[in-house]
């Protein structure tokens, strides 16, 4: 099914006017963190998952995978991505679960190769199911990187009665998790996220969406928020602009949590990336894979505009 990019921004809108008002890591931030839905490939499927919605979302600012040339199958697992772990018996259950393929066989490469033509897909799960109906080579895809840890579906009787048994499990993530976004350049800052300051009387600070699963899907949000402001300012009436934002994934206790999006009117640079996570309610938060992404033509003047 087809998202428009404005009913899905709009969504995002909510999400982020929710948001605690400071952007701190701090205990208010960590409470409003939704806790994720812990999620893999569905046991004893017959077919691949269905494509995903971010496609769709965000169809408008990305360029279509077929464009950049065909991806190559020799070499696509050791050229793009790191194994995290092998020959588990578990395939994994964690957040930012997209979708799933299954395949002909146990082809690592091929499995990566649907990641890379997935919008979003940091990370591949690539395992083999056996149940009553056979075996299955199946390849599950995710928006966050993830960790051995997070592989805790044994099989056994899964959802729907289905028994099944997990092996030769395999986790790969991506070497470069970071992604080109048509307007936007970007900066790395690894494991701390943005606490910007407010030097005037404008809070430079836009609010925080949880359901952003990659920059793109962010960028989406950014210029969504733009028009959203420009559409209910007055004529010659100012506007607040997005023009920045910074996209990392929150860890718990080393394990991927959830991904977020902090939305700016301005931009800040490394100097800026001070939020590098707390304990809180005996659990350990610790902030990975942070980016901030500024938009290559600023709107406004310190991101307030005027509609003419």
């Amino acid at each position: 099914m087809k998202v428009s990019i404005i009913a899905a921004a709009t969504a995002l809108l909510a999400l982020a006017s929710a948001a605690p008002t400071p952007q701190d890591f701090d205990g208010e931030f960590i409470d409003s963190i939704p806790a994720p839905t812990a999620q893999g490939a569905p046991a004893g499927a017959t077919k691949s998952g269905p494509d995903v919605d971010v496609d769709a979302l965000v169809e408008s600012t990305v360029s279509d995978i077929s464009k950049r040339g065909a991806i190559s199958k020799r070499g696509v697992a050791s050229d793009n991505f790191v194994k995290v772990f092998d020959n588990w018996t578990g395939s994994t259950q964690t957040g930012g679960y997209l979708t799933f393929k299954l395949l002909p066989s146990y082809d690592v490469d091929l499995c990566a190769t649907k990641c890379l033509a997935n919008t979003g897909c940091v990370f591949f799960n690539i395992y083999d199911e056996t149940n009553p109906a056979g075996l299955l080579h199946k390849c599950a895809l995710y928006s966050m990187p993830s960790t051995k840890g997070a592989a805790t579906n044994f099989g056994g009787q899964d959802h729907g009665g289905v028994i099944s048994v997990k092996s030769l499990s395999a986790g790969y993530k991506k070497k470069a998790l970071q992604e080109d976004v048509p307007g936007y350049h970007y900066e790395c800052f690894g494991d701390a996220s943005i606490n910007a300051p407010q030097p005037g009387p404008v809070d430079p600070y836009m609010g925080v969406s949880f359901t952003t699963t990659s920059p793109s899907v962010c960028a989406a949000a950014c210029d969504s928020k733009t028009a959203y402001n420009l559409k209910q300012a007055p004529l010659n009436g100012t506007y607040r602009a997005c023009n920045f934002f910074d996209f990392y994934n929150v860890y718990r206790d080393g394990i991927p949590y959830q991904t977020a999006c902090t939305f700016y009117l301005i931009s800040y640079d490394a100097s800026f990336a001070t939020n590098f996570g707390q304990k809180r309610n005996g659990y350990q938060y610790s902030i990975g894979e942070s980016c901030g992404y500024t938009r290559d033509v600023l709107i406004g003047v310190d991101g307030i505009a005027t509609k003419v």
